[in-house]
């Protein structure tokens, strides 16, 4: 099992990213939370992003990947996945 985070910039499309992989089963469930992040080039900028955090097998993370990038081919979020080394039973 594998924790996935999807980091997007738009509200809307991260309640449509949950939406569409809850649906089809490719995640058993999506957390979305805001989040700022905080970055220093030439002065402090702050940044407002939306962070998607859903369980999975690890096998569907090809897929996710895959279908995110045909639907968001202009605008890809920021995924990655993290290992569930860890959990309590169910």
């Amino acid at each position: 099992m594998i924790l996935v985070h999807i980091i997007t910039d738009d509200k809307k499309q991260a309640l449509e990213i949950a939406h569409i992989l809850t649906e089809e089963k490719l995640m058993l469930n999506a957390i979305t939370s805001k989040k700022t992040l905080f970055e220093y080039e030439n002065g402090l900028t702050k940044k407002k992003q939306i962070l998607i955090i859903g369980q999975t097998k690890g096998l569907l993370f090809k897929i996710i990947n895959e279908k995110l990038s045909v639907k968001y081919l202009d605008k890809m979020p920021i995924l990655y996945s993290v290992p569930i080394v860890y959990m309590n039973e169910i």
